[in-house]
């Protein structure tokens, strides 16, 4: 496909727009940003990524949550200068995009990274430390370091042909770590690991959070992005739906209202709640679940006038996955009713 960006082989260096003053906070800004596609044969546009508008705090943890194809990949090579944008702006802490220097303080783990195999792992990471300006001593005892805290430092000289898929991850973690940048950016960090392996990954993104560092990941796996993000964007067919807090995401979205009663409840339950409030017990003590909560304050009113002791009243709400799944059903919808 043809690149609908500016058609120069090199970035123009001069009068570029600087960010916008107050935002000095801001570890990643983005405004409007867009890509397109033309296919060279049936000129045929393709939107990659459709008018973002995101801002990412300095030292946040921030998802970005979509299905394959919603313009995840494309955000994060757009901001680390893989691709250039068809139109809109961007700042890495306020130096544009379009300048190199942006990315001294970057650390960058792409989906499917590319390694030098006859290297070993301590070579490689001595080369990571090297191209981002640590001296030589400095990059081979950062190497050393890093590739024991991946798990990886019992064979410094294994040569990466021999490395695994989910030893190749770690590696890459490592080399996006080893000259310990402000942001760090990863593209489906979890990608081929197995369970151990997501736990050290995560253990390492909350390692760099205690340390002021922002960081920007994508992931399908949806328990690690509530486990790590202190906010989640979630980005469908190229645009940004939603983005805030779990709990900012969550809000209005109670699906159900636990009512906890000490002991046993006895009562005869009003035919008209049928399936919409369910019992169960729990140990000594009785739960109303409200599967409608327009039926709560009713539920109430029955329960306090039988004289059963209620403990507690808990909204649950619902969960990312199921946010993301109706966001992403509601977007279907929507797109095929524009295309009809």
């Amino acid at each position: 496909m043809q690149d609908l960006s500016a058609s120069n082989d090199r970035w123009p260096t001069r009068d570029l727009p600087v960010a916008p003053a107050g935002e000095g906070a801001s570890a990643i800004r983005v405004e409007k940003l867009s890509k397109h596609y033309v296919h060279p044969w049936t000129q045929r546009r393709t939107v990659g990524l459709d008018g973002l508008d995101l801002e990412v705090r300095a030292g946040e943890v921030i998802g970005l949550l979509g299905p394959n194809g919603a313009g995840k990949t494309t955000t994060l090579k757009l901001l680390t200068g893989l691709i250039k944008p068809t139109s809109g702006r961007a700042w890495l802490f306020g130096t544009p995009i379009e300048e190199t220097r942006s990315r001294r303080r970057l650390g960058f783990l792409p989906e499917q990274p590319y390694f030098y195999d006859y290297l070993s792992g301590r070579e490689y990471l001595e080369l990571a430390g090297g191209l981002s300006g640590l001296s030589g001593a400095e990059a081979s005892r950062r190497a050393l370091h890093w590739l024991g805290r991946v798990g990886l430092g019992d064979r410094p000289a294994l040569r990466l042909r021999k490395y695994s898929k989910g030893m190749l991850q770690r590696l890459g973690l490592a080399a996006a770590l080893v000259h310990e940048p402000d942001l760090l950016i990863l593209d489906e960090p979890m990608s081929g690991l197995d369970p151990f392996g997501r736990r050290d990954v995560r253990a390492l993104i909350q390692e760099q959070r205690a340390r002021g560092t922002t960081v920007l990941f994508s992931s399908h796996i949806i328990p690690d992005v509530e486990a790590l993000c202190d906010r989640v964007a979630i980005v469908l067919h190229g645009r940004l739906h939603r983005v805030g807090t779990l709990s900012e995401l969550a809000r209005g979205s109670v699906s159900a209202v636990t009512v906890c009663c000490g002991g046993a409840a006895i009562f005869e339950r009003p035919p008209s709640w049928g399936d919409r409030v369910t019992r169960r017990e729990s140990g000594e003590a009785t739960e109303f679940v409200v599967h409608d909560p327009a039926l709560l304050d009713q539920v109430l009113e029955v329960l306090v006038r039988h004289r059963a002791s209620v403990q507690s009243v808990t909204p649950e709400r619902a969960s990312l996955e199921s946010l993301f799944l109706a966001a992403a059903e509601t977007e279907r919808a929507g797109a095929i009713g524009r295309t009809a």
